[in-house]
């Protein structure tokens, strides 16, 4: 409200209003004029409201009329001061020496009463501020006048009565004078000045513009190596620039006569635009191009000539040259770069940088069914489309070409990862038929990918690209060097990994899981794997590789025995018991017996399921959801907890966490990690906590690593963890110190961890 009423009182003084003009008066005048009222009846309201109240005391009624009457003026004067300029600037003038003559009139003080025509002297200043020069000067005239009675020491009071008086009339008079003369009437001059100011400096800047615009034209027109006349209305060349008397022969500051534009031009834009047009100059047949532009004044407009000849001749070469190129790089059906183009292509990228292309061919298996049914130029029409199919959907930067007749080769800087997950998503994302020419057709497609891997031989690439696309039923297939490497020593793994099972070559490490004081909660079992042969072979590496080879289920019953072997010797030991984690895969629940084959190794060994806990991974996905939660159910009802590992990683933990009766979640490390400096993976764990307490599911933080971690977990609401900070993973033997050091001390005073891990 207060913002409001500052505005818009600054808006009534029009400070910053200096060019404009309202009735033939400069803005500033009626902003000096407003000031200046404004000043003065504002600052003596305090002296008119004392001078009132003491005269009143007194018994000197007519300071009350007189008062009210100058602000009742200067109200007037201020409403007027915009739409009766003059009157309010005259009535202005005419109260100054109203109110000079009211004070010798009623001031009884001689010395004071003749301060009264003082005020009278500032007319001239006033009028030159508000009225001009010529009012200016009439003042200084009518000065004459006050000037002379003072002199001579006339006083009007002397015709008044004797009246009692006020004792504050020499403060009245002297502040009268004072705030008149030392604030209303700068303020006046100073916003006259800053006018003044403002207006020399937009001169100033006028001024400049003029001078920019002198040097634009003689930059732009005259001094320019740009041809460029200037024409009349009429069609009248009136100004020629050198280089358009040098381009079209013509001295035209010699020629007495003005030029017609339609001697030089026949064709010539209306309007504003371009066109083109033949002219002989010199004996030559030339072409140019003109363009017409208008100026500021509507009565003349620029034209622009270019000699466009050359240029026109080497488009007609480069066209021709074009076309040959098109012959011979372009195949004729698709429209697509041939295979010689993109084998070029291929040779100038590999010769110029060492980046690692990949190269994509994608082949239509149902070819021959489309051509036969649908007509032979169908086909052409599928290649573009898979090609403005691979383009919206993909977004990456890649060539095409046609390369064979039921082929769309794609080149373009790719990994192998990032080639097999993006042609993933693109076979998910393809329509399964495509509608050609009103015709839908089904959309049957295979890939093949080559990679150069320090490949040079660009037909050797297309080559591996197009034999990879038919060497399998498989949609997508990589042809290079490293992958036959891979593919022997994955073999070799899986042999030699065979073999280990059989030979008892694998062992069993145990990593703790602790409640936030270091309490141990549980163990985890850790396959590892020292080949006598290769050495040691990292889990990451072999695990893969027996899923993908079907040994992982051998690999679970070994796990599951060894377990139970070992929960047995300590049963034997008599240490106090932690229930220790299996990881389970999705092909142990796609067996028909695994519930059979996890429980009897317990009744061998005599261990109770509440001791077993099975985890199941983000990767443990089965063929048939429907039997894989039939065997979960059952391994439940015999006492088993089942937990989710690595949740957060995927889509179906979530999945899982709602269908399978879960007891336990275990939150993957990566949303573990640097926890306490990420606010948005604290969110995501709040979130996952929460939802969490709604199914009265226990949580575990997998692989922290720091304190600091622990810390922010614990106020997030997870109280049990599994990482390096607590416990490496351990063998059997250091597990049994654990685990007899829990049956003599205190675990709510003493870290067991930390402590077995210290003596380690």
């Amino acid at each position: 409200m207060l913002e409001n009423f500052k505005n818009a009182f600054l808006n009534y003084l029009m400070l910053s209003d200096d060019e404009g003009t309202y009735g033939g008066i400069e803005s500033w005048r009626i902003s000096a004029l407003r000031i200046m009222i404004i000043s003065c009846y504002s600052l003596y309201s305090v002296l008119a409201i004392h001078c009132v109240i003491k005269t009143l005391e007194v018994g000197y009624y007519i300071t009350l009329p007189v008062i009210s009457c100058f602000y009742l003026v200067g109200s007037l004067q201020l409403w007027l001061s915009k739409s009766h300029y003059y009157l309010s600037a005259y009535s202005l003038l005419l109260s100054i020496v109203f109110a000079a003559v009211c004070i010798n009139l009623m001031v009884q003080i001689p010395t004071l009463a003749m301060l009264g025509p003082v005020f009278i002297f500032s007319l001239p200043l006033m009028a030159f501020v508000l009225l001009g020069l010529k009012v200016g000067i009439i003042c200084i005239i009518f000065n004459i006048l006050p000037f002379i009675t003072l002199l001579n020491g006339f006083q009007l009071n002397q015709y008044m009565d004797e009246h009692a008086y006020s004792e504050y009339a020499n403060a009245y008079i002297f502040s009268l004078i004072f705030l008149f003369f030392n604030v209303c009437i700068p303020l006046a001059v100073a916003r006259a000045n800053v006018a003044n100011t403002r207006l020399n400096k937009r001169i100033t800047e006028q001024n400049v513009n003029l001078q920019l615009q002198n040097d634009f034209y003689k930059t732009l027109f005259v001094e320019t190596e740009i041809a460029k006349l200037v024409v009349c209305s009429d069609g009248l060349v009136s100004e020629m620039n050198t280089a358009a008397e040098q381009l079209l022969h013509c001295n035209f500051k010699l020629r007495t006569q003005a030029i017609p534009i339609s001697e030089l031009f026949i064709d010539m834009p209306a309007q504003e635009g371009t066109n083109t047009v033949n002219l002989t100059v010199a004996g030559r047949m030339k072409m140019f191009k003109i363009s017409r532009s208008a100026l500021l004044k509507n009565s003349y407009y620029f034209l622009t000539i270019q000699d466009i000849t050359a240029k026109t001749m080497l488009h007609k070469t480069l066209a021709a040259q074009s076309l040959l190129y098109r012959k011979q790089n372009l195949d004729e059906a698709t429209r697509l770069p041939n295979r010689t183009w993109i084998e070029g292509h291929l040779k100038s990228r590999l010769s110029h940088s060492d980046i690692e292309l990949c190269i994509v061919a994608i082949r239509i298996k149902n070819a021959e069914f489309v051509a036969q049914k649908h007509g032979f130029q169908t086909m052409p029409l599928m290649i573009r489309n898979l090609a403005d199919q691979w383009l919206s959907e993909t977004k990456v930067p890649c060539q095409f070409a046609s390369v064979e007749p039921n082929n769309l080769t794609i080149v373009s800087e790719l990994s192998d990862k990032d080639a097999q997950s993006l042609l993933k998503s693109f076979i998910e994302q393809l329509p399964k038929n495509v509608i050609i020419q009103g015709k839908k057709i089904p959309l049957d497609i295979q890939f093949g990918i080559s990679l150069t891997d320090g490949i040079d031989d660009p037909e050797k690439l297309v080559n591996k690209a197009l034999y990879a696309a038919n060497s399998s039923n498989l949609d997508i297939n990589f042809y290079d060097d490293s992958s036959l490497e891979r593919f022997i020593e994955h073999q070799e793994i899986n042999i030699l990994l065979s073999e280990a099972i059989v030979n008892d070559e694998l062992h069993i490490m145990y990593q703790p899981k602790v409640e936030g004081d270091g309490k141990l909660i549980g163990l985890e079992a850790l396959l590892r794997w020292n080949s006598p042969v290769i050495g040691v072979v990292s889990p990451a590496v072999f695990i893969p590789i027996a899923e993908k080879s079907g040994l992982v289920t051998s690999l679970t019953r070994w796990l599951i025995s060894n377990v139970c072997k070992q929960i047995n010797e300590w049963q034997q030991a008599s240490v106090e018991l932690v229930p220790v984690a299996i990881n389970i895969s999705g092909a142990d629940l796609d067996q028909d017996n695994f519930h059979e084959q996890l429980i009897k190794p317990l009744i061998e060994y005599k261990i109770r399921p509440q001791l077993i806990e099975l985890e199941l991974t983000e990767s443990a996905r089965s063929i048939s959801h429907e039997k894989a939660l039939s065997t979960i159910n059952h391994l439940v009802n015999w006492g088993f907890d089942i937990t989710i590992d690595d949740f957060g990683i995927g889509y179906s933990g979530i999945s899982k966490l709602i269908s399978y009766p879960v007891k336990k979640v275990k939150i993957d490390r990566q949303f573990i990690k640097n926890i306490d400096k990420d606010k948005r993976k604290a969110q995501v764990i709040e979130a996952i906590i929460a939802m969490c307490r709604v199914f009265n599911i226990q949580i575990l933080a997998e692989g922290t690593e720091s304190f600091a971690e622990v810390d922010t977990l614990i106020k997030l609401g997870c109280h049990n963890f599994q990482g390096y900070v607590f416990a490496k993973p351990m063998k059997a033997e250091m597990v049994s110190q654990l685990l007899l050091i829990q049956n003599v001390l205190d675990f709510n005073k003493c870290n067991l961890v930390g402590i077995v891990s210290k003596n380690h």
